[in-house]
């Protein structure tokens, strides 16, 4: 299958850029996520992967992309165009959304929608026959909302080296419709959800090795092969997420004695 990956948006002559920005900026998030994919939709199958990108500091005006990304696309013997943005609106929206205006491109759309959703808020695909780069090439295309770049909660569980390998992960296996190998991200994590709690997520990663300690509203599914949650407040918000992930608690009566058991537990 001959792929062409897109990285959305550019940046014009005069040095300004069409994409979003937000906690991170649109087109650069997606020009470092670009590759990532490429490597994984080449490694995982007898797929030939192009990325496609706009000359930076060449065009004047925004409407210059369309010509340039069609004339890459069409006539060139792609079967499928993945192009990758972030959404923004008001800072309060989040979650993920593939769009799509073929019939072959709702297949893609669904099942890279269904993966990302294990990460973000499932916004679920959209119809889309506005946009050239779904309506114009002459192949199946998808478009990838990954996440809201103006969304705190969103940039949380995107930002980091280790979670656009998780993202490009799971898009890769919504396109070749199967699970890839997970490569190890921690062997441990440990999630709290206020600070007296966190002291004792702390104390726990204290004893562990390859370690990650996080607040739960930022808790990415199979994020660590050992979860520990420390608190109630934490085990509620983990049992309302029911994402099928295994979990040790450690909890006491109040806060103080949640810390005295995460104390005793290192000490087994």
């Amino acid at each position: 299958m001959k792929i062409g990956v897109l990285v959305g948006h550019s940046i014009l002559k005069d040095g300004s850029c069409t994409s979003a920005g937000g906690y991170v900026q649109e087109y650069a998030y997606c020009k470092e996520l670009a590759p990532i994919l490429a490597s994984k939709l080449k490694d995982n199958g007898k797929n030939q992967v192009e990325i496609i990108i706009c000359p930076e500091f060449t065009f004047i005006k925004k409407s210059q992309e369309r010509t340039y990304k069609l004339n890459k696309i069409n006539g060139n013997g792609y079967d499928l165009i993945i192009e990758l943005h972030l959404n923004c609106y008001d800072g309060s929206a989040k979650g993920t959304e593939v769009l799509y205006s073929s019939n072959r491109g709702k297949v893609y759309a669904q099942r890279v929608n269904d993966k990302l959703d294990d990460i973000f808020v499932d916004r679920d695909i959209k119809l889309r026959n506005d946009l050239y780069i779904l309506r114009e090439t002459d192949c199946a295309a998808i478009l990838v909302e990954a996440f809201f770049c103006d969304n705190k909660d969103d940039y949380m569980k995107a930002d980091e080296p280790h979670e656009k390998d998780l993202i490009a992960r799971k898009i890769a296996e919504g396109i070749l419709n199967k699970n890839l190998v997970d490569e190890k991200r921690y062997k441990n994590c440990i999630l709290y959800a206020n600070d007296i709690d966190k002291v004792g997520a702390e104390i726990i990663s204290w004893s562990k090795e390859d370690c990650i300690v996080k607040h739960i509203d930022n808790h990415i599914r199979w994020e660590g092969s050992n979860l520990v949650v420390v608190g109630g407040a934490a085990e509620k918000k983990i049992r309302e997420l029911n994402n099928g992930e295994r979990y040790a608690v450690i909890a006491g009566n109040d806060r103080y004695d949640t810390v005295k058991k995460c104390l005793s537990f290192i000490g087994k």
